[in-house]
């Protein structure tokens, strides 16, 4: 068979592997850089600055965890 629009290059083939992943609107941009591969180092520097006893891009999965993981309050304070 003759080409006739003249000779082409190999064919290039690409694979894309999906994956499936479940966030919640708190945390979607962590998940996405870490999907990407970007991360951020100035939030990192941020966070190490203004080291707080809350948590931030916590997912509700992971909040929930905690909140079952705690002890019952009447243990905290005790009388």
């Amino acid at each position: 068979m003759s080409n006739a629009g003249g000779t082409k290059g190999p064919v290039k083939v690409v694979i894309i592997n999906t994956q499936y992943v479940e966030t919640d609107a708190t945390s979607f941009k962590s998940v996405v850089q870490k999907l990407t591969g970007k991360d951020s180092d100035q939030l990192r520097a941020k966070a190490q600055r203004n080291n707080h006893d809350f948590m931030r891009d916590v997912s509700f999965k992971d909040f929930d965890r905690l909140l079952s993981e705690m002890p019952p309050l009447n243990d905290l304070w005790a009388d």
